[in-house]
């Protein structure tokens, strides 16, 4: 599977610890990830998304 450069940093930023989003993100820049099973997305009850890198995601990285 090919990710793109963007696709990629995201991935590694998650690598290190969950991230939960900022009010303006666009998560369409991830929703392909999240489809891929490499990212979770967690609604919180704050309205904001948090987002897990998954053992996929961790394996995609390594390649």
């Amino acid at each position: 599977m090919d990710l793109t450069e963007i696709e990629r940093a995201f991935l590694m930023q998650l690598s290190s610890e969950p991230w939960i989003s900022t009010p303006l993100f666009d998560h369409e820049l991830v929703v392909r990830l999240v489809e891929l099973g490499l990212v979770e997305a967690i609604l919180q009850t704050s309205g904001d998304t948090e987002y897990r890198i998954t053992t996929a995601g961790r394996a995609a990285l390594g390649r």
